[in-house]
């Protein structure tokens, strides 16, 4: 038995509580990240005006964290700059309003969640390559081999679902990619400008302008139907599914990520988060994609660990990228 085995073998049978830890992270990261994803498909389901559900989700999620903003700033007393929060508010936007606002659109036109879930774990790799041009990031050919094979899976995917279940327009594959852009810009901008605002005042901005953002949304995309939704177990499922686990399940767990596994192993889990949603919505819905979109999820997954793992090889870190919640 080799050293690194009897290490390896060691550690499965004797773990330790940080081996533990870090299993329960990365697991719960791939789990709550790819629940959001299901949420929006229970979103669509049930007998209500799902942006306005989603409005009136955000609104209830800011409401609680701000909350503990308020509580925790009575008693540190520390000052909040209006630059910064209106920096937060804009990065907010994008990556929880405006990325959410277009995989939820696509959804309800059709796109099913599993190519949903591929098209947006592309975002690593997108905001690997912008980060190429706007903050100097070096990529190696491995790298662009990567990603050249993820967004090979994601394409044949698409083919699967527009020709299989999904049934959506043509046009609708394009709001994923549009999200997948906004979450990236987003979190480029991030990148070039430090957070300085403690955690839970950046999760209440966050939270706040995606309010703003569903708001806006029902109003102009919904005729106006912006009321609170109704008092029915369907909607209180729903939302208690958003709001703990796509919510703050996911941003818990991803913080949590990046301060055990660093970035650029939090960016190879949400590579993992396609095949998870596979899994829920087989179980749920009973929904399994045919033959081509099981090759492209394949290619997807392998396409983007190869890419992030060949960048994490190189000498500079992958960019900080900062996707909030999942849908």
């Amino acid at each position: 038995m080799t050293a690194i085995t009897r290490q390896l073998y060691h550690s499965l049978s004797h773990p330790t509580p940080s081996f533990l830890g870090g299993w329960i992270v990365a697991a719960g990261f791939v789990i709550c990240w790819s629940s959001g994803f299901v949420g929006s498909r229970l979103a669509v389901a049930i007998d209500t005006p799902t942006l306005a559900l989603y409005a009136w989700r955000f609104a209830l999620a800011t409401l609680l964290v701000g909350l503990w903003w308020g509580f925790r700033t009575c008693r540190s007393r520390r000052a909040i700059y209006l630059p910064s929060l209106a920096h937060e508010a804009l990065i907010g936007s994008l990556t929880v309003g405006i990325y959410l606002l277009a995989m939820l659109l696509a959804v309800k036109a059709g796109v099913s969640v599993n190519v949903a879930a591929l098209i947006g774990a592309l975002q690593p790799l997108a905001a690997i390559t912008l980060a190429g041009w706007w903050l100097g990031e070096r990529s190696v050919p491995l790298q662009w081999l990567g990603m050249s094979v993820a967004t090979l899976g994601a394409g044949v995917s698409v083919l699967d679902d527009f020709q299989g279940m999904g049934g959506a327009p043509a046009w609708a594959y394009g709001l994923p990619v549009l999200a997948v852009a906004a979450v990236t810009l987003g979190s480029v901008m991030a990148a070039r400008r430090p957070a300085t605002l403690p955690l839970e005042a950046r999760l209440t901005v966050q939270l706040g302008a995606a309010t703003l953002v569903f708001f806006m949304a029902a109003g102009y995309l919904d005729a106006g139907r912006v009321a609170p939704p109704p008092l029915s177990m369907d909607t209180f499922t729903t939302l208690t599914w958003l709001i703990v686990l796509a919510t703050f399940g996911s941003y818990g767990f991803f913080n949590e990520s990046l301060r055990l596994f660093g970035v650029g192993q939090s960016a190879a889990l949400i590579a993992l988060t396609p095949a998870m949603t596979l899994g829920w919505t087989a179980l749920l819905f009973k929904e399994l994609p045919g033959w081509l979109g099981a090759a492209g999820m394949l290619l997807g997954l392998l396409g983007a660990i190869g890419a992030l793992a060949a960048k994490r090889s190189t000498p500079r870190a992958v960019p900080s990228f900062r996707p909030s919640s999942s849908v």
